[in-house]
């Protein structure tokens, strides 16, 4: 799969919505949160199992990709990417389909071959699919978890994730109590994955690999 339009932005939050995530209102700190915002971008393409084209970052903003499938029999056919589909050509054995030809769902990429209008088969050698795939405006539930992710983020890099509470005493002489998470932090399978709470609201933009 090549892209062959990329995304000109593959941020699912404005900087605006970053500091409203972050509880910041002043640009101070724009810098770190779109840093941040893109590290958490990429894990959430990763989480999801977002294919990569080559040369390009995996994304779920809108871009135009041209796929090559080869030896494609049978009738379930998913094309790399999904969401908001638009075909602009299926070449099938060198051999341009019309648009009566095929169908695709533009939520799950099923791409169907027709014949009179009917279902069929696939039967080719080689395929190529030229279609754009992506959201061109970030959808609420996808916002609304990179929102978090990013609160999530800007919380735990202002304070030692694995502190699991903290008592200060002041009578004569100051006392700090400390308690630490032993074992995984609750919410957080690794520091390296998405939190389990944002992987909740990502059902619908996964790809499960089978």
């Amino acid at each position: 799969m090549t892209i062959t339009v990329p995304a000109d932005d593959i941020s699912l939050l404005s900087i605006e919505e970053m500091r409203k995530a972050a509880g910041i209102s002043t640009n101070a700190s724009d810098a770190e949160l779109m840093d941040m915002e893109a590290d958490n971008a990429a894990t959430i393409t990763t989480a999801c199992n977002i294919a990569p084209g080559a040369g390009y970052p995996p994304t779920l903003r809108r871009e135009m990709v041209t796929e090559t499938i080869y030896q494609v029999y049978g009738d379930r056919l998913i094309l790399s990417r999904r969401h908001d589909i638009t075909i602009y050509s299926v070449v099938e054995d060198g051999e341009t389909l019309a648009d009566t030809a095929y169908m695709v769902d533009p939520e799950s990429a099923r791409l169907t071959r027709l014949r009179d209008d009917d279902p069929v088969g696939w039967s080719a050698k080689k395929l190529v699919v030229v279609y754009d795939a992506g959201f061109e405006v970030v959808p609420g539930d996808l916002k609304k978890a990179a929102s978090d992710f990013l609160r999530s983020s800007w919380m735990e890099s202002r304070r030692d994730p694995l502190v699991k509470s903290e008592r200060i005493k002041v009578d004569d002489v100051e006392e700090t109590e400390r308690q630490f998470w032993v074992g995984p932090v609750p919410g957080q399978s690794n520091s390296d994955t998405v939190p389990d709470f944002v992987m909740q609201k990502l059902t619908r933009f996964r790809n499960y690999v089978v």
